[in-house]
């Protein structure tokens, strides 16, 4: 019985400040976990866009007539739009990444410092 109360007692005496923290660290973790992935996504995406520029470039080494350059010509610049898209987005979720890490680290800093002074 007297078990049961302490750890009833435990889980009602723990402070909100505590779980709250809990929280907000979960959530920069799954933030930080999403935005990797899609960053990740998004470099697949400028590997096969870089591929692609460089098929376009042998193509226009071979082309004979100049309609056929200007065609692959725009093609290119079809390509190279598609990397700076992904390159754009890679750097905003770099971005993303960089704040979700220091998000709230203040507080927790401030929860560390009071629970040690609990301790002595």
């Amino acid at each position: 019985m007297s078990i049961e109360r302490d750890l009833r007692e435990g889980l009602i005496t723990e402070e909100p400040e505590q779980l709250d923290e809990s929280l907000m660290g979960l959530l920069r973790t799954a933030a930080i976990a999403i935005n990797v992935r899609n960053t990740l996504q998004s470099g697949k995406k400028v590997q096969s866009s870089a591929t692609e520029l460089r098929q376009i470039g042998t193509k226009l080494k071979r082309d004979k007539t100049t309609e056929d350059a200007q065609k692959t010509i725009a093609e290119g610049f079809v390509a190279l739009s598609k990397t700076f898209e992904s390159l754009e987005e890679m750097l905003r979720r770099n971005a993303y990444i960089s704040a979700s890490g220091g998000l709230f680290s203040d507080r927790t800093y401030n929860l560390l410092r009071k629970m040690e002074k609990k301790r002595r």
